[in-house]
C-alpha cells in the first residue's frame, strides 16, 4: 500500500468515526438540533437582506413555533412569536401581528422576561402608530418600555432596547408631516440613540442592524430640521454599512431621505431620481407603508417642475395607496385584542416579591377579620313590603342605578382630568356596550375615534378635551370633523345627539 493510499484510507477511517460520533448523539436530540438550526437561520436575517428572505424567516419562525410547542420549550416559542410579529408587521398584516403580540406578551409576563416584554411592547406601539392612534396614547406604552428595560440585566440588550425607545419617544413628538415645534429635541433624542448603538459589542449580530436603524432615523429628522450637513454625514455612514450589509428596507428609507433633502434644496429632478429608485425597490418588496410615504413626495416634485401629468399620476397612486392602507387598518383593527394587550401591559404581576403561601394566608386572615367586623357592626335590616313592591315594579332598582351612574360619572370626570388613559379603561367598564354599538354602526371608526366619542358622551367641551388629552384646540376640532365625516353626519350637533343617546 502506497503512502498516498494510506493517507486516503486514514482520512476515510476518520470520516467514518466522526460520522458515527455525530449519529450517536443526534438521534436523541433531533428536535433540539432542529430548533437551534432554525434559530440560527432566523438570526442570520439580521445580517442579510430582510425583504429578500422575510418569507423564509416567517416559514422558519412558524416551524420553530410548532417544534417548540411539542417540547414545551417556552424560550423558543417566545423567540418565534417575536419574529412572526416582526415579519407580519412589516407586511402590514396588523390583525395577525396583534394576535402574535398578545400571545408573546402573556408568555413574556409569565416567564418574567422583561427584555422580550419590552421588545413586544415596542412593536405594539408601532402597530398602534400605523393604526392611526394619537401620540398621547402611544407615549404610555413607550414609558412602559422604559420601565421594563430597567429590569433587563444584559447590557447589550439594554442598549438595543434604549435605542428603539429613544427613537420612538422622539417620533411621538412629530405630526403626520414628521415635524414638530421643537425639532432640536427630536434630533437630540435620536443622536442619543445613535451614540447608544456604539456601545453594543462588535460581536453582537444585532449591532449593525440597530446602528443602521438609529442612523436612518437620525438622518431623516436632521433633513426635516434642515441640518443638511449632518443629515448627509449620517447618510454616508449608513451607505457604508449598507454596502457590507445590504437591506431593502433601509435602502428604500435612505433613498427617500436623500430625495427629501434634494427636494427641500429645490433640486427636484435629482429628488425624483432618488424617489423613483425607492419606488422600484418598494414595489418589488410590496412595502406598502413606504410607497404611501414616497408617492406624495414624488408627486410634489413633478408639480414643482411643471410636469403636472406625472404629478397627477403619482397623486392618484398616493390616493390608491392611502385607501389600501386604510383598508388594511380596518381589517387588522381588532378592538378585543387591543383591549386585552393593554390590560396585560398595564397590570404587571409581582407575585415573586411575596411568597405565594404567605399571600394566601394573608387573604384568609383578612377575610375572617372582615367577616367578624361586619357581622358585629351591621345588622341585617328586613326589606319592607313597600320596597319589595318598588323592586317588583322596577322603581327601586332604577333609582339606585341612576344614583350609581351619577357617582360613576363623577369618578370618570375626575379620572379624565388626572389620567386620560385610565379614564378610557374605566369608561369602557361603565359603558360596556358603547364601543360595540359605535363600531357596529360605524365600522370605519378606529379606537382613537371611539375614545374621543366617549369624551363627548361625558359632555366635555372642546377646550376641556384639548386639556385632558394634552392636544391643541385645532387638533381636537380636526378630530371631531374627521369623525363626523366618517359617520356621514351633516352637522356637529348630530354627533352629540347620537353619542348621548347610546346608553
Amino acid at each position: 500500500m502506497t503512502i498516498s493510499t494510506m493517507k486516503i484510507f486514514n482520512l476515510h477511517i476518520r470520516f467514518v468515526f466522526v460520522l458515527i460520533f455525530f449519529c450517536s448523539i443526534s438521534f436523541g436530540q433531533v428536535k433540539i438540533t432542529a430548533r437551534d438550526s432554525l434559530k440560527t437561520l432566523i438570526a442570520s436575517s439580521y445580517r442579510n437582506d430582510i425583504f429578500d428572505n422575510h418569507k423564509d424567516v416567517l416559514r422558519y419562525s412558524t416551524e420553530l413555533y410548532y417544534l417548540a410547542k411539542n417540547k414545551n420549550d417556552q424560550e423558543s416559542i417566545m423567540f418565534s412569536l417575536f419574529e412572526q410579529s416582526r415579519i407580519y408587521f412589516m407586511e402590514n398584516k396588523y390583525g395577525v401581528t396583534l394576535k402574535k403580540l398578545s400571545e408573546g406578551i402573556k408568555l413574556a409576563k409569565k416567564m418574567k422576561n422583561y427584555n422580550m416584554l419590552c421588545r413586544f411592547t415596542l412593536i405594539y406601539q408601532k402597530v398602534l402608530l400605523h393604526l392611526d392612534y394619537n401620540n398621547n396614547e402611544i407615549k404610555v406604552f413607550i414609558n412602559k418600555c422604559t420601565e421594563f428595560n430597567q429590569h433587563v440585566k444584559n447590557k447589550d440588550d439594554q442598549h438595543i432596547n434604549t435605542i428603539y425607545i429613544l427613537v420612538a419617544k422622539a417620533d411621538s413628538f412629530l405630526n403626520n408631516e414628521g415635524l414638530c415645534n421643537d425639532m432640536d429635541k427630536v434630533v437630540t433624542l435620536k443622536t442619543q440613540a445613535f451614540q447608544e448603538s456604539l456601545k453594543i459589542k462588535n460581536n453582537n449580530p444585532l449591532k449593525t442592524f440597530t446602528q443602521i436603524y438609529a442612523l436612518q432615523s437620525l438622518s431623516w429628522s436632521c433633513a426635516l430640521a434642515r441640518d443638511f450637513s449632518r443629515a448627509n454625514s449620517y447618510l454616508a455612514i449608513t451607505d457604508s454599512l449598507l454596502s457590507k450589509n445590504p437591506n431593502y428596507y433601509f435602502n428604500v428609507d435612505c433613498l427617500i431621505t436623500k430625495g427629501a433633502i434634494e427636494n427641500i434644496q429645490r433640486n427636484h429632478q435629482k429628488a425624483i431620481d432618488y424617489f423613483e429608485q425607492a419606488i422600484n425597490k418598494a414595489e418589488n418588496s410590496q412595502a406598502i407603508y413606504q410607497l404611501y410615504t414616497v408617492f406624495p413626495m414624488i408627486s410634489a416634485s413633478y408639480g414643482e417642475l411643471g410636469d403636472f401629468r406625472r404629478g397627477m399620476e403619482y397623486s392618484w397612486k398616493a390616493k390608491d395607496m392611502a385607501e389600501k392602507l386604510q383598508q388594511l387598518r380596518m381589517e387588522g383593527h381588532n378592538v378585543a385584542v387591543i383591549t386585552s394587550i393593554n390590560a396585560e401591559i398595564h397590570h404587571m404581576e409581582n407575585r415573586s416579591e411575596i411568597p405565594y403561601i404567605l399571600l394566601i394566608i394573608g387573604i384568609l386572615i383578612l377575610s375572617v377579620l372582615s367577616y367578624y367586623y361586619f357581622k358585629k357592626k351591621h345588622r341585617i335590616i328586613p326589606v319592607s313590603l313597600e320596597k319589595l313592591k318598588d323592586i317588583d315594579e322596577g322603581n327601586y332598582s332604577e333609582r339606585n342605578i341612576s344614583e350609581n351612574d351619577a357617582d360613576n360619572n363623577k369618578k370618570l370626570v375626575h379620572l379624565a382630568k388626572e389620567d386620560i388613559n385610565t379614564f378610557y379603561m374605566e369608561f369602557e367598564k361603565n359603558y360596556p356596550v358603547f364601543q360595540h354599538i359605535l363600531k357596529q354602526k360605524y365600522p370605519q371608526l378606529n379606537l382613537s375615534d371611539i375614545n374621543f366619542c366617549s369624551l363627548i358622551k361625558m359632555k366635555f367641551e372642546i377646550k376641556q378635551i384639548a386639556t385632558y388629552t394634552n392636544t391643541t384646540l385645532r387638533s381636537v376640532e380636526s378630530r371631531r370633523y374627521r369623525i363626523r365625516k366618517k359617520m356621514k353626519l351633516k352637522g356637529q350637533d348630530d354627533l352629540y345627539i347620537i353619542v348621548s343617546n347610546i346608553s
